[in-house]
């Protein structure tokens, strides 16, 4: 199973964490900064983790996800 593992960190708190998910995933999971993933190749992957600082999630959502969700 190919997992992408997309974050947003502002002090690097959710990046470690992220890079903990990585590590318990497996070989399937990838890491990537929300800056870097490509959303054209979303269809790549089987599952998505996705992961944002609580104090800044609905921003970030808005600003970030768009994308990836539909209306």
């Amino acid at each position: 199973m190919s997992i992408a593992i997309i974050y947003w960190s502002g002090t690097g708190n959710t990046e470690a964490m992220a890079k903990a998910v990585q590590k318990g995933a497996g070989a399937g999971a990838q890491l990537f900064s929300v800056a870097d993933f490509d959303v054209t190749k979303a269809d790549r992957y089987d599952a998505f983790a996705l992961g944002c600082p609580a104090w800044a999630a609905r921003n970030w959502k808005a600003r970030n996800l768009s994308p990836f969700l539909k209306s």
